[in-house]
């Protein structure tokens, strides 16, 4: 009986050991296509044909699809209205986005003028809650009960969360009036 099970023993053995080194085989065979890694962005766009011949790359780093409107129009100046001044608008967006650059004459529109406002608003209280909760929640009294270095570390905890509290602000301002 013990021969019996030395036996089988060696032979799931010797089939697990094979399994493993035919596993090893299959994954160090390397293909015999290219490996590419291009780097992405949001904007970026690439082609790759490959076979076995060759390759061929068309790659573009910034190839957003941009859409333009220029409008003009004429309107009374000088002295009495006797000569016409034309204006132009352009605006320039990139396709599936909201955001648009809009400019008549280098004047911002009322509601870039509205949006920057809010930003600002949303940027100044971000920056006192982040200031109150870094004071608020004991962190810069702990912070700058560390010997030495406590004055340093607790300004710099401070300044961390008044930055972050404004961006914070600020983004949820932006998104809130669709800005």
């Amino acid at each position: 009986m013990s021969n019996i099970i030395k036996a089988v023993s060696i032979g799931l053995g010797t089939v697990f050991v094979a399994s493993n080194f035919y596993t090893i085989n299959l994954l160090s065979k390397k293909s015999t296509l290219p490996m590419f890694d291009l780097p992405v962005s949001k904007y970026s766009t690439y082609e790759i044909q490959a076979d076995k011949e060759g390759y061929r790359i068309l790659h573009r780093m910034h190839d957003p699809r941009i859409i333009v409107s220029v409008e003009s129009s004429k309107r009374p100046a000088g002295f009495l209205g006797a000569s016409k001044a034309i204006s132009t608008k352009e605006s320039q967006k990139i396709a599936g986005e909201n955001n648009s650059n809009t400019q008549n004459n280098n004047q911002l529109t009322a509601k870039q003028i509205a949006c920057i406002k809010e930003k600002a608003k949303g940027e100044s209280t971000g920056q006192l809650i982040g200031t109150s909760v870094a004071t608020g929640t004991g962190l810069v009294t702990s912070l700058s009960n560390v010997p030495i270095i406590g004055w340093f570390l607790s300004g710099f905890a401070t300044n961390t969360a008044r930055r972050e509290g404004g961006k914070i602000g600020e983004n949820m301002a932006s998104d809130f009036n669709d800005c």
